[in-house]
Parts: structure tokens; sequence; C-alpha cells
């Protein structure tokens, strides 16, 4: 998959930009507040219809205006050409279009343009709370599998309604069991697909980090799940048995209290958890390793290869963790790079890929250089 054109409107703090973009590596360098993530965020947004920084659409609006649009022009892998545009006003909403035909269900969209972002945040998956990780699997399976986004939307909508009756006066059991099943029809498949991709990634890492470490500590991933095991029962069935064990506490405390929304991921060094026992160096290789594994994971599984955005990387990562993530991209497609730094070139080898540099500033995005073409 590759980006060609990638075109602005009342997003953030661009009145209008309409930036170039090619095969291989895009530095994005300039002041802090320049807008360089924005470019990130546009692209994260036009591939997820959401961003990564913001639960409000209404805060990607330029200030003053009522709306912004996202414009893509692509190229998939198999050389089709295709535009892109996803618009929100705050009287109309979100507007998708591929081609000039507006598309209603954006389940329906989702994974065509497959995206793996890097950003500092990232840098706590291993170290921070578990809503993060829930988000790492949610976000690379929905791009992945439109039967787990299907699942994942009607647990949400299910999971809704289940807490609003909870906190309500007067419960109805029978409404309630059969906010129950809709729970565990969803929520089994949710745990089920989840284990599987984690056990993938988890043999993926493992040898990436061996790699990219050169040590011989073993690294693995562990989904941890917060529904009791049913023994013999299936994972519907002991879903169904922990709502029914916990329905008590759940009604005393106004939320449900087990599912895949309270899961959590453990990475683990030597059988021992990475958030006690591992470096900060050794959190940083994981990382890397991490993302790695995620971009063979939606190749292999999408049949397209992945847009990479890679934002203030200078700000977490030193330069040979950089180079070791370039390095073990094979057959890089696009990365898009933010940095304050305009001698990224001098801290990084970029083993002769394409290299383009874009000046950004108030607002503006310029192209500047291009090497190694």
């Amino acid at each position: 998959m590759q980006l060609k054109r990638l075109k602005l409107t009342d997003f953030r703090n661009y009145a209008q930009a309409t930036i170039d973009l090619f095969s291989g590596v895009h530095i994005f360098y300039g002041k802090n507040g320049a807008g360089k993530t924005n470019i990130l965020e546009a692209v994260y947004y036009l591939a997820l219809t959401k961003s990564f920084r913001t639960a409000q659409d209404r805060h990607l609006i330029r200030y003053h205006q009522q709306m912004f649009r996202v414009e893509g022009d692509l190229i998939n892998d198999q050389g089709q050409a295709f535009h892109c545009a996803i618009a929100y006003a705050l009287q109309q909403g979100k507007r998708l279009t591929v081609n000039g035909q507006r598309i209603e269900r954006f389940t329906e969209y989702i994974g065509e343009i497959p995206v793996v972002l890097l950003h500092p945040a990232d840098l706590m998956l291993s170290q921070g709370g578990p809503a993060n990780r829930r988000r790492f699997l949610d976000v690379l399976l929905c791009q992945s599998s439109r039967i787990y986004l299907h699942h994942l939307a009607q647990y949400n909508r299910a999971l809704k309604q289940r807490n609003q009756l909870l906190q309500s006066e007067a419960v109805d059991g029978a409404t309630l069991e059969a906010w129950d099943v809709q729970l565990a029809e969803h929520g089994a498949e949710l745990m089920q697909r989840r284990q599987a991709a984690l056990q993938e990634l988890s043999e993926t890492v493992a040898s990436l980090y061996a790699e990219l470490s050169q040590s011989p500590a073993k690294v693995k991933l562990v989904y941890r799940s917060s529904v009791p095991g049913g023994g013999e029962a299936s994972p519907k069935e002991a879903f169904l048995a922990g709502l029914s064990g916990h329905r008590a506490a759940d009604l005393q405390l106004g939320y449900t209290s087990l599912g895949p929304h309270r899961d959590d991921v453990l990475f683990l060094i030597n059988g021992k958890p990475f958030r006690t026992y591992a470096s900060q160096g050794e959190h940083k290789t994981l990382i890397v390793a991490l993302k790695l594994a995620e971009y063979q994971f939606l190749k292999k599984h999408v049949a397209r290869q992945p847009i990479l955005l890679f934002d203030d990387l200078f700000g977490e990562l030193d330069a040979q963790r950089i180079a070791q993530m370039l390095t073990y991209l094979e057959k890089i497609g696009q990365v898009l790079v933010t940095t304050t730094s305009r001698n990224f070139f001098d801290k990084v080898n970029l083993n002769q890929l394409p290299v383009h540099s874009y000046r950004v500033a108030q607002g503006t995005v310029q192209l500047e250089a291009t090497l190694h073409e």
C-alpha cells in the first residue's frame, strides 16, 4: 500500500495542505508545535476513521472552522489506484467516501489502508496500565479481521447497555440475562481471537527481541483473561458463568467487572514481568520488537504492506534502535517520520533507501530534498 498524495483542509493547524508522497522514508522536521504529528494523525485518521490522540473528532477542526477534510490518493499492492476522503462537520457528523462512493458502514472500510504507528506513548505499553495493551490488540485485530471488528462493536454495545441497566434503580433480571448472553457470545469471540493473535505475536516478538538485543533472555507475551476458566466449558459458557457469579458484585458496583474490557497482556522476560525486572533499554528493545511484529502480522493477514508512522522517535529511541527497525523491515514500502532534528541522516544509516525531507512550519509543508532515488 502506498499513499501518493495527502490533502488536508482545516485539519488541526492546516488550512490547506497538499503533500506528495513517494516510496521509502519521509522525514517531516520542524519545531515543536509546527504540526508534524498532525500529518501522521491525518494518515492514521484516513486509515482507521479515528485519531490516536483524541476521542473527540471536533478537536481536529481548525480554530474557528466548522469542519475538516482529509483526502488520500493511494495505490494498492496490485497497482490499483483509489481515492479516499473522510470529512467531519459539527452539524452533519462524519462522512467517508471511496472513489466518490459513500461508505455507510465504516466496518467495511477499516483495514483497507493498514498502518503501524509508533509514538512516544507506545513506550508505556510494557510499563503502563492494561487499557493501552487492550487498545493495541484491538487496533491490530480490527485492521486484520472484519469479523473481529464486528464482534468488538457488538460487545461494546452490549456492555454499554448492561452497565446502564446495572446503574438503574430497578433492574429487570430477564433483561440483564439477555445482555449477559450478548456479552458472552461476542466476548468469547474477542478473547479467542486475541489469544490466537497473541500467541503468533509472542513467537515473532521473541525471535526479533533475541536478534535485536543479542541477548539470551527469553521474552514471552501472555494473555491474561478476567474470565475464570471453565474446565470443559466453552469460552461462552465460562463467560456466562462468570457473569452470573459476579452479578451481585456488579449490581453493587454499577458496572461489569469481568470480560475482554478488563483483560490484560503480560510481557515476560525470563518468566518474570517486564514492568518489574526489565531495564529501560530492555523495555525499548521490546517495543521495537513488538512494532516489527505488528508490521509482519498485518502484512501477512491483510496481504497488503502497511504504512509506517513513526512519531518523534528521537524523543524516546536511540539511533541504533531506529536503524535496527528499518533494517528488519524487509522490502520497506512507506515510512513517515517526524523529528525536530534536521540532521536525521547523520544519526541513522538508512541503507540507501529513498529518503524525502520535508520542512514543516506554521501550517505549511515543503519538500526540500530527496536522497538515494
